[in-house]
């Protein structure tokens, strides 16, 4: 048969059926109705007015003598309140939610993992008290990197930023560090900003070893982007440093070292020789460069 609109729905009415002995007795239910009017009550098959009995509770008590006999009275219940009920842990699968879910007000996962602050339209990440769009009290970790602003272009997303250190070492031009070279202090650090690098450390020899030619500051912790304008530094301490002019040491960036050039007070620069370092010879350096 059809129907328009829902289709009726059926369920069972809870039922019991008592034995009377004679007396205006009390029997107990198994549900606590709200009112007289919530039961329909039969004593051998005739329908009882809501007079002839009191509830209270589980408990209904006839007003008058109820006629003995088995099974003669029957209490029907005309509706069950019902309990909320707790779904059971992974009872609830994705098909039972909605594809568009809407909440009103603010919402919280896990105290304080995620929360939506709706009256500020906030988003907090760690705390429940976001002060911006979005706040995070944490680490945050962007797998291919960041954009500012309104910057879509891939070449302008920072996609990396790290500190660290590393160990320099003195280099000719075979870019070697096994060449008998020996140190008393080797040291450095670095921070990289996107491809932007800046390193400073120090270096003290213990012995020259084979090197020659011109020196070089090897063994970078990330290889340069070329020779030239990739980058270039200074060095801002010598000890036991031979420099046929007074002036400076300069940093010029190659592919994978720094060329030490020693610059007089015009416009003259020389390159400097490990041999000029002497075999206890030390510098201090900072530098600058793109990967």
């Amino acid at each position: 048969m059809s129907y328009i609109g829902k289709e009726p729905q059926y369920t069972d009415f809870l039922s019991k059926f008592f034995s009377g002995d004679g007396t205006a007795m009390t029997v107990t239910l198994d549900a606590s109705p709200p009112n007289e009017a919530a039961l329909l009550v039969f004593i051998d098959g005739v329908r009882q007015d809501t007079s002839a009995y009191t509830v209270s509770g589980y408990s209904l008590t006839f007003t008058g003598t109820v006629p003995s006999g088995t099974n003669n009275v029957q209490v029907v219940h005309l509706g069950i309140a019902q309990d909320t009920q707790v779904p059971v842990d992974g009872s609830v699968t994705s098909a039972k939610l909605d594809t568009n879910i809407a909440i009103d007000g603010d919402l919280t996962v896990d105290t304080n993992t995620l929360h939506v602050d709706s009256t500020n339209n906030r988003v907090g990440i760690g705390t429940t008290s976001p002060a911006k769009e979005l706040d995070v009290s944490g680490e945050i970790r962007a797998s291919t990197g960041i954009l500012f602003g309104t910057d879509t272009a891939a070449a302008n997303t920072l996609d990396d930023y790290e500190e660290g250190t590393w160990t320099p070492e003195l280099w000719d031009s075979s870019l070697s560090g096994s060449e008998g070279q020996t140190y008393n202090l080797q040291s450095g650090n670095y921070t990289k900003i996107g491809r932007l690098v800046h390193v400073s450390g120090v270096i003290q020899m213990a012995g020259l070893g084979t090197l020659s030619g011109t020196a070089r500051i090897g063994n970078l912790p990330y290889g340069t982007s070329g020779s030239g304008r990739a980058g270039g530094g200074v060095a801002t301490y010598m000890g036991s440093v031979s420099l046929a002019n007074i002036g400076q040491v300069i940093l010029y960036s190659a592919a994978t070292s720094f060329v030490l050039y020693q610059s007089d007070a015009t416009t003259s620069t020389t390159g400097l020789s490990p041999a000029d370092i002497t075999a206890s010879g030390s510098i201090y350096f900072t530098a600058t460069y793109r990967t």
